[in-house]
């Protein structure tokens, strides 16, 4: 069950659940991105796949999502034990800098615009993407995980799913997709990030009426 802190590093979840993902043998992470104020999706994809998956990556663009899932989950208990031990989040374009993701935080502290979060000994470095121009070419954000050390760079921010390698980093790239406002003919979708030592890969999940109370999840392989 997760612990409902933010540490120094903006991460969310104990001190001891961090250090555990970035030790463990095999982790599995829900990734999604641009929300854009659907909170029940959030909340469905959490309910349904939280419990089996070790984190949660939010790549921005509806941070007021996840803080109502955080909040919401302090009084529900279904909620909470669904909630994975370790949640990374960023700021989106569309996200306010001041924006305060937990009570008690100061709201002249800004929203990190890009994470490392460690897991399996490899370092992912998330990002929302704008400032990285992801829009136009992948490089810069492969060169910005290189220089945080980190084996794989995750984003958002153009509502298309990816996934990629730069061969000049050698970095694995994903995009979840967005799971409200998809582009490019994609269905609205998430991904499951699945890491060990010698894989890295992800599962794209296609979600059914992303704005009902029931939707339906499917995998599904994105013709990127």
């Amino acid at each position: 069950m997760i612990e409902i802190r933010e540490d120094d590093s903006r991460l969310i979840g104990s001190a001891q659940a961090i250090q555990e993902l970035s030790q463990k043998e095999s982790a599995r992470i829900i990734v999604l991105s641009d929300s854009h104020g659907n909170t029940e999706i959030f909340r469905n994809i959490i309910l349904q796949y939280g419990k089996d998956c070790d984190a949660v990556i939010f790549c921005g663009d509806g941070s007021s999502d996840l803080a109502h899932i955080l909040e919401d989950a302090e009084s529900s208990a279904e909620l909470k034990a669904a909630l994975p031990p370790v949640v990374a989040y960023v700021q989106g374009n569309c996200d306010s800098s001041s924006f305060v993701m937990l009570p008690g935080k100061s709201r002249g502290e800004r929203m990190p615009l890009s994470q490392v979060l460690w897991a399996c000994g490899k370092g992912i470095y998330i990002c929302h993407g704008h400032y990285e121009g992801v829009n136009f070419t992948r490089e810069p954000l492969a060169m910005r995980a290189d220089t945080e050390e980190c084996q794989i760079a995750v984003y958002g921010h153009t509502h298309l799913p990816d996934s990629s390698v730069d061969e000049k980093y050698g970095t694995r790239i994903f995009n979840p997709g967005s799971c409200t406002n998809p582009r490019g003919a994609f269905p609205p979708s998430f991904m499951i990030l699945t890491i060990m030592p010698d894989v890295i890969d992800a599962a794209f999940i296609r979600i059914s009426d992303p704005y009902s109370r029931s939707p339906s999840f499917r995998v599904f392989t994105p013709l990127l």
